[in-house]
């Protein structure tokens, strides 16, 4: 298996660099502002946009100060997405602990709040994360929780987690090989 499991490259590596330029912008403007809801959403899209770049170090360095601003403002969707953010940095840089920690955290406040994308997304994550630790049976629970909201909203990503419950079928049988 691949160190990291079905992880996500950006179609367009171009337009990725555009889009993380413009959030260091919007993110300097909130800063200025003193808007904390702001940095924390821009900081959290920010920090995602740099982890798909490989960038993971830079991105969980600009999410660690804000931990103790993000537990003032947890009935705020970004608080959730700021977790989902941290935990995959967390995860790709091998904080595994702290990852899981992050990405249970995001999936709390996602059904605490209703906030379904939120939950499909963490879901899918944490399964991936999983699967990196070898824990296949929790991963599948995860990736079909995903499937299912992801089906009933009617979300593209459906056949994203349709591809990662095939791959771990294929990691699954090849462990039984072994």
């Amino acid at each position: 298996m691949a160190d990291h499991f079905q992880r996500y490259s950006a179609p367009d590596p171009e337009r990725l660099a555009q889009d993380i330029e413009r959030v260091r912008q919007e993110l300097l403007e909130a800063r200025a502002n003193g808007n904390a809801l702001a940095i924390i959403e821009h900081a959290g899209d920010l920090a995602s946009m740099l982890t798909t770049n490989r960038e993971e170090a830079e991105g969980r360095d600009l999410l660690r100060p804000l931990q103790s601003t993000v537990l003032e403002h947890l009935s705020s969707e970004p608080a959730g997405w700021y977790y989902l953010a941290f935990g995959t940095a967390s995860q790709y840089l091998g904080f595994r602990d702290e990852a899981n920690a992050m990405f249970a955290e995001a999936l709390r406040l996602a059904r605490e709040h209703s906030w379904e994308v939120l939950e499909h997304f963490a879901l899918s994550h944490w399964g991936r994360s999983l699967v990196e630790e070898g824990h296949f049976s929790r991963a599948r629970e995860l990736f079909l929780q995903a499937l299912a909201i992801r089906e009933r909203l009617n979300e593209p990503r459906a056949a994203s987690s349709r591809r990662h419950l095939a791959a771990l079928s294929e990691l699954e049988a090849a462990a039984r090989l072994e």
